[in-house]
């Protein structure tokens, strides 16, 4: 403990515990997905810590009802907490997933709360657009619950990265056919809203989006947690 105390606080290692659904998620080889933490893997500084706990099917509910507050109450203090929900949030078929948009404010507002009484850091993060499209044009299946992420964020006065908006202008720069070489295709039963995850290629490009959506926020706290 004494030796602990005598490092400089900007020398100890940072913790980022990440928190989302299946894009951020970490995958065997063997299942060819890949989430976008998992793809940052090079970017981070060398004494950051990632701590990833998202998995797929998660929303503010789940994350609630698997004593997600408890485990951020035992985080230490200024860890820097990334929170990616939405995509799942809306999923009427779900009673264990779903949050009306007004539930999903609530919970994030209840979430932040607690952050900040810990002494924790939260990034809110829009999810990501999917690739659905319509006679060509890339379709919003978020239904609003985007929106409401970026509410939440400016109510709460949180950082937000909206990798909503960056990943729908990634996308429509695309056609349905060419969006195959980002994805993978596993078991639809075990994926909730849509059949598709991210594939390195994918996760590769969406990583440069949070990268930049990073350093698009005015925080130099936020920035010091990618390498130089």
């Amino acid at each position: 403990a004494v030796l602990l105390l005598s490092i400089p606080a900007a020398a100890r290692p940072r913790t980022l515990w990440m928190v989302g659904d299946g894009t951020m998620a970490q995958y065997s080889d063997s299942v060819g997905a890949c989430g976008w933490v998992q793809a940052m893997a090079n970017e981070w500084a060398k004494d950051v810590i990632v701590v990833n706990d998202a998995q797929l099917g998660m929303s503010t509910r789940v994350f609630m009802d698997s004593d997600g507050l408890t485990k951020l109450a035992k985080k230490p203090s200024g860890t820097i907490m990334f929170i990616q929900f939405g995509a799942n949030d809306l999923n009427e078929n779900s009673d264990s997933q779903y949050s009306s948009i007004e539930a999903l404010n609530r919970r994030l507002h209840e979430i932040i709360a607690l952050a900040r009484k810990h002494k924790i850091n939260v990034v809110l993060c829009t999810p990501l657009a999917q690739p659905y499209y319509h006679e060509g044009k890339l379709v919003d299946r978020l239904g609003g619950y985007a929106e409401a992420i970026r509410r939440s964020a400016q109510y709460d006065y949180v950082a937000l990265l909206d990798l909503e908006k960056l990943s729908h202008e990634w996308l429509s720069g695309m056609t349905e056919e060419e969006t195959a070489a980002y994805y993978v295709t596993i078991d639809p039963t075990q994926i909730t809203n849509g059949e598709f995850q991210l594939n390195t290629t994918g996760a590769a490009e969406v990583a440069k989006l949070v990268k930049q959506a990073i350093l698009g926020v005015p925080s130099k706290k936020l920035h010091q947690v990618l390498k130089k």
